[in-house]
């Protein structure tokens, strides 16, 4: 079991080397300055208390003016899925799991997009664990299970009456200003 323990700490330690080998190469056009963008619900205490603390801690070992991460709020009124450092993630994929858009555009989901972020800030020995062959499995099972019950747990409503409200409102809001538009229209 010892050996077996060993050998995944290896693995994952060389899998990390050969990563950041892969991807450390500068794309021609990074979509933004940082190196991550991670999406998140901000109405979820859990969700936003780690956002907070990732953003205390990259601003410590990056500075105010270098940081590594962009913390992107899925609830916020000017959150746009279309936008290329969005990742086309839509309100319904973000709140159903969490995501992040690396610089050059990928798209990374769940588990992984905080293994990454902690590396960025330094704890990236916290997460290796998780992509041990043995754990890889389990940890994945229990965060599709907070996943799945996150928003009854932090918001007190279903993932599916939450995308209801916020289609039902983005409606509300498109009908408005198209009424807006014929308004402006007549007048002229």
């Amino acid at each position: 079991m010892m050996h077996r323990i060993q050998h995944e700490i290896r693995r994952t330690y060389l899998l990390g080397i050969h990563h950041r080998a892969l991807f450390s190469s500068s794309s021609p056009r990074p979509l933004f300055a940082e190196e991550l963008n991670i999406i998140y619900d901000s109405k979820c205490n859990i969700c936003k208390l780690e956002m907070d603390y990732l953003a205390r801690r990259d601003t410590k070992l990056s500075g105010s003016t270098a940081r590594k991460l962009r913390l992107t709020d899925i609830e916020s009124e000017s959150y746009d899925p279309n936008d290329p450092s969005n990742g086309g993630v839509s309100y319904e994929k973000g709140m159903a799991a969490i995501h992040a858009v690396t610089a050059d555009g990928r798209v990374i989901e769940g588990v992984p997009v905080f293994g990454k972020a902690y590396e960025l800030v330094g704890l990236g020995w916290l997460f290796q664990f998780t992509e041990w062959r043995m754990m890889k499995p389990v940890v994945r099972w229990g965060y599709e299970m907070f996943a799945k019950y996150r928003t009854n747990i932090t918001r007190g409503s279903s993932l599916d009456d939450l995308v209801e409200a916020h289609d039902a409102k983005k409606l509300l809001q498109k009908n408005q200003m198209e009424e807006c538009n014929s308004c402006n229209n007549l007048k002229r």
